[in-house]
């Protein structure tokens, strides 16, 4: 009797057991549809550039051969993150003097988002045709999309409105038409007004202000807060209110967005391009304003975009993006007084910034020393400088007699 119910204590212990596992390791209808908590991180493997854009044999005849940009473009880094000023050296550059030329620019290391020189970087200033990066880069980003079926051989005839914007310019005429891809090109090569206002007047379906709105919708997007667009092009407005605004800051936010685009990249560091076929009437060759870039008046190693500008009230400036050794920099300057100023500037800032990407602590450490001895030595050369005078008011004194 005894052994009975030891028996079954036995038996009911190991049924509990088997109850349990059961429970645990049984598969519930419908787990597998249930996202797992923590899955495995996914690689993306990014295209190459070479890849954007290029016709593929594979196509039907009638496909687009840029049918293949959605996957082609370079995932998008987290360009929402906040700089970080820690490290930067602040206003003028004891080693860089020409620095003092700049109304306001940063220099900052676009994969880590350290800064490593900043002047004013987020006060909002004029730039003027530096506008042009958000007009090319909202129209691609609408040919990605696939927006009201746009491609870039979608054909955009030219108005009498596009034709009448002056400055820099492709001379565009109502008799012409002219696939999205080569007006992209002359707005990122040769900075061509009517071909930026043309294509923001196709794309906002006759309204370029609607398109404008759009910029900067995009522009609050991307965390741009400084930034305020009236136009699509950057000629001045009729007063220093209706200019387009941004700050260093901000145009640096938008050149790491452009940077996500190979093609946007490649237009923008193309040095020489055909506008309209050779031979035929009007037929251009478009040279890039940015001289930094290789073959540039004053080319900087490793330039690789991004665009300039120019008009009375906001100085020279340039976005410019810069790679050496797999580590990326960008520069924004603005307010130089010519543009040689300015791109020797930005020439001497990019070989001073990327020695610093090592240590950027003992960097600063290093140029704050250099700016305290300077300031020391500033009042001793003053004190020195009447005495000077004084021997060389001798030394007149003597000849006249």
């Amino acid at each position: 009797m005894k052994f009975r119910y030891i028996l079954l204590i036995v038996s009911l212990i190991v049924l509990a057991h088997v109850v349990v596992l059961y429970l645990c390791f049984r598969e519930v209808p419908g787990d597998a549809a249930q996202p797992k908590m923590n899955p495995p991180a996914k690689t993306v493997q990014a295209p190459a550039a070479s890849a954007v854009g290029t016709p593929s044999a594979a196509k039907p005849s009638g496909v687009s051969r840029y049918a293949n940009l959605r996957s082609a473009a370079v995932p998008s880094p987290a360009i929402s993150l906040p700089y970080n000023y820690t490290y930067a050296v602040n206003g003028d550059i004891p080693e860089l003097p020409a620095s003092a030329g700049a109304h306001a620019g940063i220099l900052v290391d676009a994969d880590t988002h350290t800064v490593l020189w900043a002047k004013d970087a987020k006060g909002s200033y004029p730039i003027a045709s530096m506008t042009k990066i958000m007009t090319a880069l909202l129209a691609y980003e609408d040919v990605i999309a696939g927006r009201n079926g746009l491609t870039l051989e979608t054909r955009i005839p030219v108005t009498r409105a596009a034709m009448k914007i002056g400055g820099s310019q492709v001379w565009l005429d109502p008799t012409e038409t002219f696939p999205l891809q080569e007006l992209l090109q002359a707005i990122s090569i040769k900075s061509a007004n009517d071909a930026a206002y043309l294509v923001a007047e196709y794309l906002g379906g006759g309204d370029v202000s609607s398109f404008v709105r759009r910029m900067n919708t995009r522009a609050s997007e991307l965390n741009m807060t400084k930034t305020r667009f009236f136009n699509p092009h950057g000629l001045p407005g009729d007063n220093s209110a209706s200019d387009n605004v941004s700050s260093p800051e901000d145009m640096a936010r938008l050149a790491e967005r452009t940077l996500t685009y190979p093609m946007l990249m490649k237009w923008a560091s193309t040095q020489r391009a055909d506008f309209r076929p050779p031979g035929t009437r009007g037929h251009l060759q478009i040279v890039n304003h940015n001289h930094l870039l290789p073959g540039g008046r004053y080319p900087a190693a490793g330039v690789d975009g991004l665009k300039t500008g120019f008009i009375n009230r906001s100085g020279y400036c340039v976005t410019a993006t810069c790679s050496r050794n797999g580590k990326r920099l960008v520069v924004v300057v603005v307010g130089f007084d010519s543009a040689k100023n300015r791109d020797l500037f930005v020439g001497k800032l990019l070989n001073w910034g990327y020695p610093r990407l090592e240590n950027p602590a003992a960097a600063l450490e290093q140029t704050q020393r250099k700016a305290a001895e300077m300031k020391t030595r500033a009042p001793a050369e003053k004190k020195s400088a009447p005495a000077k005078k004084a021997k060389s008011a001798k030394k007149v004194a003597s000849v006249k007699k």
